[in-house]
């Protein structure tokens, strides 16, 4: 009886067709089979074939199997290279895989077909942001402000088959459209990494005249302040992101942070516990409790909340790293060694892991810290430095611990929470930062 239920995947029946086609959420295996019985049925036309491929891909997507969507989008370009859609959506699935070339390559291709793609602008600066290349995003940023939505494209449902970096949802005119004021705070943050604090206050505001009630851009602004050392109204920033969003875990992260600035680590635990309570299956929170709580001379406190942080998120290497520095203050055994099965060993900040696990030196660090590109290269020096001074300070090599703490205060950008914490280091040496 089996074998007469058997139906050949060659043959597309019309459920498939629904199945593979339907708006409706269909569960991604179901959609993924569906859309190839009807590819290798090879019965629906160009046009099916098209939404075949793009469902399928977008299938593939949705379930984290990024190659195999690559492979569907680039067999579509091959037999149309001028669908756009099929562009965009690979370039998503190359930034998933973190090769960032390829997805700018192809935003490229859609803004190539179509100049006006403010969609395309955005998510071609997101990957020029993680790639570290700064400039390139703020360009980028820049024309996705300039541009108003394309409504053709919004209106075909362009990016609905596969993958989108900007913001969803957009409405009908730039004033009410999301993805200006996400290009505003991504091009505010871009400029704080280059240093420029002042250009990306100048940004917050451009998104806060878009919507004065938006929590995030309250939050932004208040990391630049902080960076400027004008705690009071970083505070007050923080204070409106609270009021306009009290179920927002960053609104309330944003006020564990200040309080840190202000070096009062017990309302910073405070603050980061409302943050947990708002959002108990995230990582984050439980990392920045954790930063207050050391600071606060509590590292068995702190212990467990980056137990927690890395059980929630065991690929987040920095929590692995305070994990050891807590854990060597609070005489707790060094679980550093069996974290790095879990953690990628081949990029930053693996070579501060190496310099803990003592298979690597102060000289070899700062070696490895160096890069072409200079703005990352400032970032790894900072912490380079500053995590060589917790491991001297460790050792009761204060003298050395002052002077480290010293150069990553001087050096690390005031957006690291290693700048943060070297100055509070510093104060705990008997060092007026």
């Amino acid at each position: 009886m089996a074998a007469l239920l058997f139906v050949s995947p060659a043959i597309a029946d019309p459920a498939s067709d629904w199945k593979c086609n339907a708006i409706t959420e269909i569960p991604v295996d179901e959609r993924i089979a569906a859309c190839t019985s009807v590819l290798e049925a090879g019965k629906f036309g160009q046009q099916g074939t098209i939404r075949a491929r793009l469902n399928r891909a977008g299938a593939y997507n949705k379930k984290g199997a990024f190659e195999l969507a690559v492979a569907d989008y680039s067999e579509l370009i091959r037999l149309y290279p001028r669908n756009m859609h099929a562009y965009y959506n690979r370039a998503y699935s190359h930034y998933q895989l973190e090769e960032f070339d390829r997805a700018i390559a192809d935003y490229g291709e859609v803004i190539g077909l179509n100049p006006k793609d403010q969609r395309a602008y955005y998510s071609r600066a997101v990957s020029h942001s993680k790639k570290g290349d700064l400039d390139l995003a703020i360009a980028d940023y820049t024309r996705a402000i300039e541009l108003k939505l394309d409504q053709s494209v919004a209106a075909s449902g362009a990016y609905s088959y596969g993958g989108d970096l900007a913001p969803t949802a957009p409405g009908p005119s730039a004033q009410f459209n999301p993805l200006h004021m996400a290009a505003y705070l991504a091009r505010g943050v871009a400029k704080g990494k280059k240093g420029n604090i002042d250009g990306a206050i100048s940004d917050y505001e451009g998104a806060l005249a878009l919507d004065p009630g938006y929590p995030p851009s309250y939050v932004y602004r208040a990391g630049a302040y902080r960076a400027k050392q004008d705690l009071a109204r970083a505070m007050d920033d923080c204070d409106r992101a609270v009021a306009f969003g009290p179920k927002d875990p960053n609104s309330y992260l944003c006020r564990s942070f200040t309080y840190l600035a202000m070096r009062d680590p017990q309302r910073a635990v405070t603050a980061c516990d409302l943050a947990i309570e708002r959002a108990p299956k995230a990582a984050s929170p439980y990392r920045s409790c954790a930063m207050a709580h050391l600071q606060a001379g509590s590292p068995g406190e702190a212990i467990t909340y980056l137990d927690r942080s890395r059980e929630l998120d065991p690929r987040e290497p920095y929590a692995t790293i305070w994990r050891e520095i807590a854990g060597r203050r609070g005489n707790v055994p060094s679980t550093l060694s069996e974290a790095t099965t879990k953690l990628d060993m081949t990029k930053w900040p693996a070579p501060v892991i190496r310099l803990l696990l003592e298979t690597m030196t102060a000289d070899e660090l700062l070696r490895a810290a160096d890069d072409p590109d200079l703005v990352k290269k400032k970032g790894q020096i900072c912490e380079a430095n500053f995590y060589t001074a917790e491991l001297a300070l460790q050792r009761g090599v204060k003298e050395e611990a002052r002077r480290l703490f010293g150069l990553a205060l001087a050096d690390c950008p005031p957006t690291f929470e290693e700048f943060q914490a070297a100055g509070a280091e510093l104060k705990a040496l008997g060092v007026n930062p």
